[in-house]
């Protein structure tokens, strides 16, 4: 790919831009960034944002990839806690009608096993026709929020195929939603627990609603109850001042159309049967702190998208994608069944999560693994097991659970949903000693964040 427009440094890698085929009609968009420290055996990652209906180049330019941008879309800059100093990091447009993806047919509605089978497919085109030669590389299937779906139906297929995926070692999901029922059951004594929600209401749902008993309540069940549904969704809305994504964030929900915060936000209440207008005015008048389009008003550029070998007669970039929202059919409300297989075949798991994140919380993860019936590893089976990044102080980066069947439960200490634009630097060390088979994620990554130089100061 020629040089990005607006870039301001010397990339010290390549990257390509294209289309996979993963159907007769659909086409996916990739972006592949090369590893900065390119070997012939340099591990290969894809990586996949949710949703579902948003665009894996929010990732990209948000969070783990290695091109930021600033300035109202003007600047290109550099992350230097980019995830392509671990390896080929492969970010996926997915499903059609997401990002620059597209179906010839106009034909977007699609479901859980059909995207799973749409990525399979581009990726068995992406290693056969594009880049054969990382065929044989180490392979790892990555993502985030309702990555939690996309990425185990996607893992299961690739698992079963040896012929094309001769190495796929293992997957990492970030604050992934693992049961739909769980999630709701969980907000509620999270908010009550950060001190966000009245006692008076706990106490009057647990009476009215839950015979007494707040832990075993199904606040998910009990919203088709009548009586209850009103006094749920207050509690469910206690922190409507606040950024959902992360408790402690200064930044704020912009309450626009195109937001992809308040897009999750909603497709997640959206399954559980709550519309849009009972959760109406979440955030809508809120400051800002900083700006929330530039990646859409750079992947609209004339020059960009001619950059980035995108047709002319491709519709304009959303970063999510309400058209493909309203007609996704969720298929799977949990994902028990393709962990269970991915353990039987020895696959490694990494769970991580952003501990002040309450769309898909830690709390929800931590049940959902507990329920999976695996051995708890270590001397001390009751204590959390801390982990440092190493060069800052206070350190603490989170706490770690280790289990049989390779799989590592990790939290990121004052992380919200997005865990490599939150904390980039320990999202780095974390995905780095997953990848290397540490078996230590305190151990600090062994090459350099420096910034490239410089070399274009001038917005263009």
């Amino acid at each position: 790919m020629e040089d990005l427009p607006g870039i301001n440094f010397k990339p010290n890698f390549l990257h390509y831009s294209g289309f996979l085929q993963a159907a007769p009609t659909r086409y996916f968009h990739y972006w592949l960034t090369r590893h900065q420290y390119a070997t012939s055996t340099s591990p290969v990652i894809l990586w996949l944002n949710g949703g579902p209906g948003c665009s894996s180049l929010g990732g990209l330019i948000e969070e783990l990839g290695p091109f930021h941008v600033k300035n109202y879309g003007n600047t290109v800059y550099e992350n230097v806690y980019a995830w392509n100093k671990v390896g080929h990091v492969l970010f996926l447009e997915s499903p059609a009608g997401v990002g620059f993806s597209y179906a010839t047919d106009g034909n977007i509605t699609t479901d859980d096993d059909q995207v799973a089978k749409d990525n399979y497919n581009s990726l068995v085109y992406f290693f056969q026709y594009k880049f054969p030669e990382l065929k044989n590389n180490d392979f790892y299937i990555t993502g985030e929020s309702y990555g939690g779906v996309y990425v185990p139906t996607l893992a299961v297929l690739v698992a079963n195929d040896k012929s094309n995926f001769p190495n796929f070692k293992g997957i990492a999901i970030g604050n992934g939603l693992f049961n739909f029922p769980n999630n709701y059951n969980t907000i509620v004594p999270l908010y009550y627990y950060h001190m966000l929600m009245r006692q008076n209401l706990y106490d009057t749902v647990a009476v009215q609603c839950c015979n007494g008993n707040t832990y075993g309540c199904d606040y998910f069940s009990l919203l088709k109850n009548s009586s209850c549904r009103p006094l749920i969704l207050e509690q469910l809305n206690q922190a409507d001042e606040l950024d959902p994504y992360n408790l402690y964030s200064f930044c704020y929900l912009d309450g626009g159309p195109q937001s992809k915060r308040n897009f999750i936000f909603k497709n997640l209440f959206k399954a559980a049967g709550i519309s849009p207008h009972e959760i109406e005015g979440r955030g809508a008048a809120l400051p800002l702190c900083e700006q929330v389009n530039n990646t859409e008003v750079y992947l609209n550029r004339a020059d960009v998208r001619t950059a980035l070998h995108i047709p002319s007669n491709l519709p304009y970039w959303t970063d999510c994608s309400d058209a493909v929202s309203n007609v996704y059919n969720i298929v799977h409300y949990d994902m028990s069944p393709e962990f269970q297989i991915l353990i039987q075949k020895g696959i490694r798991v990494l769970i991580y999560n952003g501990d002040v994140d309450t769309v898909c919380n830690g709390v929800m993860n931590k049940q959902f693994l507990a329920k999976l019936g695996l051995n708890i590893l270590g001397t001390n089976v009751t204590n959390g097991q801390a982990w440092y990044y190493t060069n800052e102080d206070p350190n603490v980066a989170g706490y770690i659970t280790q289990f049989s069947g390779n799989l590592d439960f990790v939290t990121v200490r004052g992380s919200g949903h997005f865990v490599p634009e939150d904390k980039p630097k320990e999202a780095l060390q974390l995905i780095y000693n997953f990848i290397a088979k540490t078996g230590n994620y305190s151990l600090p990554i062994p090459f350099s964040t420096d910034p490239q130089p410089i070399i274009n100061q001038t917005i263009l």
